[in-house]
């Protein structure tokens, strides 16, 4: 059993090691283009310039009195001299169009050849007769290696018998042939997946499956797994109560607390990116890097770590924060796409209210299986890619999709904006939560828990809002501001919001009123225009026009809200960072991926 396991985890290094040579290769033919792996950056290409009538009149017709054998004849122009090329059953002859010799080729010719094929800045340093070359693989015979003192060692073979340029080869040649050896594992330069190494490989590749399925075997006969199982209970502390149940030892604690109905708070989804989900563990639990991230010292010191980091193995027993949130029940009132890509979903609770403060969100529990048929009026330029998805492709656990509300609290209804997320390359279908969501009818109901999020408006501060936005980062924020308009006395207010286009603007015709009467300065700025820019419109990226104006003002007046995709949300929290605005005015809502 130990001989077996030694060698099991020897021959995984192995086929660890070919899987890097692999993608170090692989990444290599991505970035290299073909005409510079195969040498040919200094080669002038030219075609064999065929004789003309005269010159063809005066080949001499006596060598032709034995014609028997001969399938082709090609007449061709070598450096000026005639040459003719006769097919045969043997194979090709050369020969001397000015009297039918043997051709032949001098090692002056041969140079007059290289030269005549070579466009780099070198010159001609040295010529050397060879017979037969690792760098010209199936190639043997006599002829000539002409080097070049460029900056890339080209080297030019021309064939003696021929008189012709066999190919070049230079230093960048070299690099990529090595690669070309390592991903097809054949050192001999053949470009054989065939050859004797490739099928070793494979014999220890299917080894390493076998003993790795026989040491599996033994191990549960053993009883070990049995008691890693065991040993995977969690107990989760939430106020004066507990919990305790066992799972399957890779499912995170995040997960497990949430199958089992305890409200925990995440708005990344489990990406590790917005911090909300920590709990309370022993202060030795192993510190992942998401933790470190989202995490503060004094946090980390006293043992809080991520759920979503942390499998139930290595977290025997959390505390779970206290939180008010509990689940509802959601009709759908109304559907409506409000752009090409994103539609505006509105709910009534069925049983009670849900208390919310502007920017925090709900969860959607999406039941397994959901989504896969489609709205009869998504618009028809998505009707094919939703019909191509099969019904098999939507097999899934239940899963939860975190969404804001985007409007402030006080009505009869909750509003949210569900962004579609169409088959991306690779994925078996498209976003199952939005898939399910956009789907909806008016009058199915779904289950959300909540509200979560600290992304809420800093209170008792005179300062002016600076909010900037992006794609469906438009919810929070739109709540924000209509909670603050609801103020006694509303601060003034500078909003930017980025699209790619006008078509993907949100809630335009309510923020240009907005701005016309004073309320806010709306600025919509377009990243990828298909017309000239129309009323307020910037072009560009959000965050340089948002930074072309802060330039322009003292930003410790400003409070700043900040909501987008991961890329725009990252740049703009550099961008305030180099303007030395104090972190403690920045309010900003990590939807993660």
């Amino acid at each position: 059993m130990k001989f077996l396991q030694w060698l099991h985890r020897w021959t995984g290094l192995i086929l660890l090691i070919q899987l890097v040579l692999w993608t170090v290769s692989g990444l290599y033919f991505a970035l290299v283009d073909h005409h510079g792996m195969k040498g040919h950056q200094y080669f002038n290409m030219q075609q064999p310039e065929a004789l003309n009538r005269a010159q063809l009149a005066n080949l001499s017709p006596s060598w032709w009195d034995d014609l028997s054998g001969v399938t082709k004849v090609q007449s061709y122009t070598t450096q000026g001299l005639p040459r003719v090329e006769v097919h045969h059953q043997d194979g090709v002859r050369y020969l001397d169009g000015r009297d039918g010799s043997q051709w032949q080729t001098s090692q002056d010719f041969a140079q007059h050849i290289a030269q005549a094929s070579y466009s780099g800045p070198g010159t001609l340093t040295r010529v050397t007769p060879i017979e037969r070359t690792r760098e010209l693989h199936n190639w043997r015979g006599q002829g000539f290696r002409i080097d070049f003192d460029d900056d890339l060692n080209t080297r030019v073979y021309v064939d003696r018998t021929s008189g012709t340029v066999i190919d070049h080869r230079n230093t960048p040649w070299v690099v990529a042939d090595w690669m070309f050896r390592l991903h097809f594992i054949d050192y001999t330069g053949g470009r054989n997946f065939n050859n004797l190494v490739a099928i070793a490989f494979a014999v220890m590749t299917l080894w390493f499956a076998l003993s790795g399925f026989i040491l599996l075997v033994k191990l549960l006969n053993s009883g070990e797994m049995r008691f890693t199982l065991r040993r995977a209970a969690l107990t989760a502390n939430v106020g004066e109560q507990q919990f305790k149940f066992t799972d399957k030892a890779h499912k995170t604690v995040l997960q497990v607390l949430q199958q089992n109905d305890i409200a925990v708070e995440s708005g990344c989804g489990g990406g590790g990116t917005c911090g909300f989900c920590a709990v309370k563990a022993a202060p030795d639990t192993p510190i992942t890097v998401s933790d470190r991230a989202e995490l503060s010292e004094s946090q980390l010191n006293e043992g809080y770590r991520l759920a979503c980091q942390h499998s139930i193995e290595t977290l025997h027993k959390v505390e779970v924060p206290e939180t008010e949130a509990r689940k509802y029940s959601l009709q759908l009132k109304e559907s409506r796409f409000i752009t090409p890509m994103l539609r505006e979903l509105r709910f009534v609770v069925t049983e009670g209210e849900v208390s919310y403060a502007a920017g925090q969100y709900m969860q959607f529990l999406i039941p397994a299986g959901a989504g896969q048929s489609r709205p009869s009026d998504i618009p028809e330029r998505f009707a094919t890619e939703w019909h191509a998805i099969a019904a098999t492709n939507f097999k899934h656990d239940a899963v939860r999709r975190s969404y804001s509300m985007a409007t402030a609290a006080g009505g009869d209804e909750l509003v949210f904006t569900v962004r579609y997320q169409p088959q991306t390359a690779g994925a078996p279908a498209p976003g199952v939560g939005s898939a399910y969501l956009c789907n909806l009818k008016p009058g199915e109901t779904l289950i959300a828990e909540g509200p979560f999020g600290d992304f809420q408006r800093l209170e008792g501060a005179e300062r002016k809002l600076c909010f900037i936005g992006g794609g469906a980062g438009m919810a929070p924020l739109r709540a924000l501001i209509q909670e603050e308009l609801k103020s006694h006395q509303p601060r003034p207010m500078q909003f930017f919001y980025g699209a790619r286009n006008r078509g993907e603007l949100l809630y335009t015709d309510e923020f240009v009123e907005l701005d016309n009467a004073n309320k806010l300065r709306f600025t919509p700025v377009l990243s990828e225009p298909r017309q000239a820019c129309q009323w307020g419109d910037a072009e560009g990226f959000v965050h340089e026009i948002a930074q072309a104006w802060l330039e322009q003002q003292n930003v410790s007046e400003y409070d700043f809200y900040i909501c987008g995709p991961p890329r725009m949300l990252a740049a703009t929290l550099a961008m305030l960072k180099a303007l030395n605005v104090d972190s403690t005015r920045v309010r900003y809502d990590d939807f993660g991926n």
